[in-house]
Protein backbone atom coordinates (compact mmCIF):
# COMPACT_ATOMS: atom_id res chain seq x y z
CA UNK A 1 0.00 0.00 0.00
CA UNK A 2 1.17 3.98 -0.77
CA UNK A 3 0.69 5.47 2.16
CA UNK A 4 0.51 8.73 0.34
CA UNK A 5 -2.36 10.88 0.15
CA UNK A 6 -4.25 8.37 2.43
CA UNK A 7 -6.24 9.79 5.53
CA UNK A 8 -5.19 7.18 8.41
CA UNK A 9 -7.14 7.24 11.75
CA UNK A 10 -5.07 6.45 14.42
CA UNK A 11 -6.58 6.00 17.72
CA UNK A 12 -4.16 6.03 20.79
CA UNK A 13 -2.18 8.17 18.52
CA UNK A 14 -0.68 10.73 21.43
CA UNK A 15 1.69 8.30 22.96
CA UNK A 16 3.50 4.22 23.01
CA UNK A 17 2.84 2.93 20.03
CA UNK A 18 -0.12 4.73 18.22
CA UNK A 19 2.66 7.96 18.32
CA UNK A 20 5.38 5.73 16.81
CA UNK A 21 3.06 4.78 14.18
CA UNK A 22 1.78 8.20 13.75
CA UNK A 23 5.39 9.36 13.06
CA UNK A 24 6.14 6.73 10.57
CA UNK A 25 3.14 7.61 8.73
CA UNK A 26 3.71 11.28 8.37
CA UNK A 27 7.03 10.15 7.04
CA UNK A 28 5.43 7.84 4.38
CA UNK A 29 3.55 11.25 3.26
CA UNK A 30 -0.02 10.58 4.82
CA UNK A 31 -2.32 12.21 6.12
CA UNK A 32 -2.40 11.74 9.77
CA UNK A 33 -5.34 12.40 12.45
CA UNK A 34 -5.19 11.29 16.33
CA UNK A 35 -7.84 10.62 18.76
CA UNK A 36 -6.89 9.80 22.57
CA UNK A 37 -8.30 11.08 25.48
CA UNK A 38 -5.22 14.02 27.11
CA UNK A 39 -5.71 16.79 24.70
CA UNK A 40 -2.32 18.24 26.18
CA UNK A 41 -0.65 15.08 24.55
CA UNK A 42 -2.70 15.74 21.59
CA UNK A 43 -1.50 18.99 20.86
CA UNK A 44 2.32 17.73 21.69
CA UNK A 45 2.10 14.82 19.65
CA UNK A 46 0.56 17.05 16.72
CA UNK A 47 3.22 19.74 16.94
CA UNK A 48 6.14 17.21 16.33
CA UNK A 49 3.84 15.30 13.32
CA UNK A 50 3.72 18.99 12.15
CA UNK A 51 7.63 19.14 11.91
CA UNK A 52 7.95 15.69 10.61
CA UNK A 53 6.12 16.85 7.46
CA UNK A 54 7.68 15.89 4.16
CA UNK A 55 4.83 17.26 2.09
CA UNK A 56 3.02 20.68 3.15
CA UNK A 57 -0.29 19.52 2.04
CA UNK A 58 -0.40 16.98 4.39
CA UNK A 59 -3.07 16.96 7.09
CA UNK A 60 -2.82 16.50 10.66
CA UNK A 61 -5.74 16.56 13.04
CA UNK A 62 -6.05 15.64 16.67
CA UNK A 63 -9.53 15.17 18.23
CA UNK A 64 -9.86 14.24 22.33
CA UNK A 65 -12.12 11.91 23.06
CA UNK A 66 -12.92 9.11 25.47
CA UNK A 67 -13.73 5.86 23.38
CA UNK A 68 -14.86 4.19 25.95
CA UNK A 69 -17.99 6.66 24.88
CA UNK A 70 -20.31 5.44 22.07
CA UNK A 71 -21.58 9.37 21.84
CA UNK A 72 -17.32 10.89 22.19
CA UNK A 73 -16.29 7.92 19.64
CA UNK A 74 -18.97 8.60 17.30
CA UNK A 75 -18.37 12.56 17.08
CA UNK A 76 -14.90 12.07 17.02
CA UNK A 77 -14.60 10.40 13.89
CA UNK A 78 -17.46 12.76 12.32
CA UNK A 79 -15.37 15.71 13.17
CA UNK A 80 -12.07 14.19 11.62
CA UNK A 81 -14.22 13.00 9.04
CA UNK A 82 -17.17 16.42 8.31
CA UNK A 83 -15.29 17.77 5.25
CA UNK A 84 -15.55 14.97 2.87
CA UNK A 85 -12.00 13.08 4.34
CA UNK A 86 -13.26 9.76 4.61
CA UNK A 87 -10.72 7.90 6.37
CA UNK A 88 -8.25 5.31 4.12
CA UNK A 89 -6.74 3.58 7.23
CA UNK A 90 -8.40 3.06 10.41
CA UNK A 91 -5.68 2.09 13.56
CA UNK A 92 -7.31 0.93 17.28
CA UNK A 93 -4.16 1.32 19.71
CA UNK A 94 -5.72 3.00 22.33
CA UNK A 95 -5.31 0.72 25.49
CA UNK A 96 -4.97 0.27 28.41
CA UNK A 97 -3.86 -2.36 31.45
CA UNK A 98 -3.55 -3.31 34.74
CA UNK A 99 -2.22 -6.55 36.51
CA UNK A 100 -3.04 -8.11 39.66
CA UNK A 101 -3.61 -11.68 41.34
CA UNK A 102 -7.49 -11.69 40.35
CA UNK A 103 -8.44 -11.79 44.07
CA UNK A 104 -7.02 -8.94 44.64
CA UNK A 105 -8.06 -7.00 41.50
CA UNK A 106 -11.20 -4.46 42.00
CA UNK A 107 -14.02 -5.62 40.28
CA UNK A 108 -14.31 -1.78 38.48
CA UNK A 109 -10.32 -2.71 36.97
CA UNK A 110 -12.35 -5.53 34.81
CA UNK A 111 -15.31 -3.08 33.48
CA UNK A 112 -12.52 0.04 32.95
CA UNK A 113 -10.59 -2.09 30.94
CA UNK A 114 -13.29 -3.93 29.07
CA UNK A 115 -14.69 -0.13 28.45
CA UNK A 116 -11.44 0.89 26.91
CA UNK A 117 -9.82 -2.11 25.14
CA UNK A 118 -12.86 -3.76 24.02
CA UNK A 119 -15.80 -0.99 23.90
CA UNK A 120 -13.15 1.52 22.30
CA UNK A 121 -11.62 -0.66 19.72
CA UNK A 122 -15.88 -1.61 19.36
CA UNK A 123 -16.91 2.36 19.06
CA UNK A 124 -14.37 3.56 16.47
CA UNK A 125 -14.86 0.94 13.97
CA UNK A 126 -18.61 1.05 14.06
CA UNK A 127 -17.91 4.86 13.72
CA UNK A 128 -15.68 3.96 10.63
CA UNK A 129 -17.00 1.18 8.76
CA UNK A 130 -19.77 2.56 7.19
CA UNK A 131 -17.60 5.19 5.63
CA UNK A 132 -15.85 2.66 4.43
CA UNK A 133 -18.32 0.56 2.94
CA UNK A 134 -19.51 3.50 1.28
CA UNK A 135 -16.62 3.64 -0.85
CA UNK A 136 -15.88 -0.23 -0.48
CA UNK A 137 -12.50 0.07 0.32
CA UNK A 138 -10.66 0.39 3.39
CA UNK A 139 -8.12 -1.58 6.00
CA UNK A 140 -8.70 -1.56 9.89
CA UNK A 141 -5.91 -2.34 12.18
CA UNK A 142 -6.75 -3.60 15.85
CA UNK A 143 -3.89 -4.05 18.17
CA UNK A 144 -4.41 -6.71 20.47
CA UNK A 145 -1.21 -8.05 22.58
CA UNK A 146 0.37 -11.41 22.87
CA UNK A 147 -2.13 -11.75 25.85
CA UNK A 148 -4.53 -12.10 23.50
CA UNK A 149 -3.59 -15.24 22.36
CA UNK A 150 -1.79 -16.84 25.60
CA UNK A 151 -3.45 -16.82 29.05
CA UNK A 152 -0.51 -14.68 31.02
CA UNK A 153 -0.43 -15.09 34.41
CA UNK A 154 -1.74 -11.70 36.38
CA UNK A 155 -3.57 -10.40 33.70
CA UNK A 156 -7.13 -11.77 34.46
CA UNK A 157 -8.61 -8.43 33.43
CA UNK A 158 -6.29 -7.67 30.27
CA UNK A 159 -6.54 -10.86 28.79
CA UNK A 160 -9.80 -10.89 28.82
CA UNK A 161 -10.04 -7.54 26.44
CA UNK A 162 -7.51 -8.32 24.32
CA UNK A 163 -8.77 -12.18 23.88
CA UNK A 164 -12.12 -10.40 23.07
CA UNK A 165 -10.44 -8.02 20.11
CA UNK A 166 -9.12 -10.92 19.09
CA UNK A 167 -12.38 -12.44 18.57
CA UNK A 168 -14.14 -9.85 16.76
CA UNK A 169 -11.28 -8.69 14.95
CA UNK A 170 -11.40 -12.34 13.14
CA UNK A 171 -15.18 -12.17 12.48
CA UNK A 172 -15.35 -8.60 11.51
CA UNK A 173 -12.71 -9.57 8.82
CA UNK A 174 -14.97 -12.38 7.61
CA UNK A 175 -18.24 -9.58 7.25
CA UNK A 176 -16.50 -6.91 5.89
CA UNK A 177 -14.38 -9.08 3.33
CA UNK A 178 -17.08 -8.41 0.63
CA UNK A 179 -17.09 -4.76 0.99
CA UNK A 180 -12.91 -4.62 0.04
CA UNK A 181 -12.58 -3.96 3.65
CA UNK A 182 -9.60 -5.99 5.59
CA UNK A 183 -9.06 -6.12 8.91
CA UNK A 184 -5.74 -6.80 10.73
CA UNK A 185 -4.91 -8.04 14.72
CA UNK A 186 -1.72 -6.89 15.68
CA UNK A 187 0.00 -8.87 18.77
CA UNK A 188 2.77 -7.22 20.31
CA UNK A 189 4.95 -8.48 23.16
CA UNK A 190 5.61 -6.07 25.86
CA UNK A 191 6.82 -2.82 24.00
CA UNK A 192 8.67 0.12 25.61
CA UNK A 193 5.47 2.86 26.06
CA UNK A 194 3.68 4.62 29.27
CA UNK A 195 1.67 1.89 29.69
CA UNK A 196 4.41 -0.69 30.50
CA UNK A 197 6.04 1.65 32.82
CA UNK A 198 2.87 2.07 34.77
CA UNK A 199 1.80 -1.62 34.68
CA UNK A 200 5.09 -2.46 36.36
CA UNK A 201 4.72 -1.75 39.82
CA UNK A 202 1.69 -3.85 39.84
CA UNK A 203 2.85 -6.93 38.40
CA UNK A 204 3.40 -10.43 40.49
CA UNK A 205 6.13 -12.17 40.69
CA UNK A 206 5.00 -14.92 38.19
CA UNK A 207 3.65 -12.09 35.95
CA UNK A 208 7.59 -10.89 35.88
CA UNK A 209 9.41 -14.17 35.42
CA UNK A 210 7.12 -14.64 32.07
CA UNK A 211 7.64 -11.21 30.94
CA UNK A 212 11.87 -11.99 31.48
CA UNK A 213 11.32 -14.74 28.99
CA UNK A 214 10.76 -12.46 26.32
CA UNK A 215 11.92 -9.58 24.53
CA UNK A 216 10.98 -5.74 24.99
CA UNK A 217 10.19 -4.18 22.12
CA UNK A 218 10.36 -0.48 21.45
CA UNK A 219 7.63 1.25 20.56
CA UNK A 220 9.22 2.15 16.73
CA UNK A 221 10.24 -1.24 16.63
CA UNK A 222 6.11 -2.42 16.60
CA UNK A 223 5.04 0.52 14.66
CA UNK A 224 7.09 -0.45 11.59
CA UNK A 225 5.84 -4.36 12.35
CA UNK A 226 2.12 -2.67 11.81
CA UNK A 227 2.78 -0.48 9.02
CA UNK A 228 4.81 -3.30 7.15
CA UNK A 229 1.74 -5.39 7.84
CA UNK A 230 -0.84 -2.62 6.36
CA UNK A 231 1.37 -2.73 3.27
CA UNK A 232 1.62 -6.64 2.77
CA UNK A 233 -2.24 -7.30 4.27
CA UNK A 234 -1.56 -9.47 6.48
CA UNK A 235 -4.43 -10.67 8.85
CA UNK A 236 -2.35 -11.33 11.86
CA UNK A 237 0.46 -8.97 12.70
CA UNK A 238 3.13 -10.43 14.67
CA UNK A 239 6.29 -7.88 15.48
CA UNK A 240 8.70 -10.23 16.14
CA UNK A 241 10.58 -13.82 15.95
CA UNK A 242 9.59 -14.52 20.19
CA UNK A 243 6.01 -13.39 19.32
CA UNK A 244 5.58 -15.45 15.95
CA UNK A 245 6.85 -18.75 17.81
CA UNK A 246 4.46 -17.97 20.59
CA UNK A 247 1.77 -17.76 18.46
CA UNK A 248 2.61 -20.86 16.66
CA UNK A 249 2.78 -22.91 19.57
CA UNK A 250 -0.04 -21.95 20.92
CA UNK A 251 -2.04 -22.43 17.97
CA UNK A 252 -0.31 -25.80 17.13
CA UNK A 253 1.54 -26.98 20.13
CA UNK A 254 -1.09 -25.77 23.10
CA UNK A 255 -0.29 -28.33 25.43
CA UNK A 256 3.65 -27.59 25.24
CA UNK A 257 3.07 -23.99 25.96
CA UNK A 258 1.27 -24.08 28.75
CA UNK A 259 3.50 -26.32 30.29
CA UNK A 260 6.64 -23.76 29.66
CA UNK A 261 4.42 -21.39 31.44
CA UNK A 262 3.27 -23.46 33.98
CA UNK A 263 6.81 -24.06 34.95
CA UNK A 264 7.63 -21.03 34.51
CA UNK A 265 4.88 -19.99 37.97
CA UNK A 266 5.60 -22.92 39.82
CA UNK A 267 9.68 -21.69 39.43
CA UNK A 268 8.43 -17.96 40.32
CA UNK A 269 5.97 -19.41 43.17
CA UNK A 270 8.31 -21.63 45.02
CA UNK A 271 10.93 -18.48 45.01
CA UNK A 272 8.21 -16.53 46.64
CA UNK A 273 7.57 -18.72 49.25
CA UNK A 274 11.47 -18.50 50.18
CA UNK A 275 11.59 -15.88 50.19
CA UNK A 276 8.28 -15.10 52.29
CA UNK A 277 9.52 -17.49 54.87
CA UNK A 278 12.96 -15.96 54.47
CA UNK A 279 11.58 -12.58 55.64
Amino acid sequence: MNFDQQHVIITGGSSGIGRATARLLIQRGAHVSIIARRQELLDETAAELQALRGQPEQRIRAHAADLSAWEQAREAIAALTADGFPPDVLINSAGITHPGYFEHLDLDVFRRLMDVNFFGTLHSCRAVVPLMMERGRGQIVNLSSVAGFLGVFGYTAYCATKFAVRGFSDVLRQELKPHGIHVSVVFPPDTDTPQLQYEDPFKPLETRRISGTAKTLTADQVAQAIVRGIERRQVYILPNLDTRLYFMLVNGFTGLARWILDWTIAQARRERELDAKGS
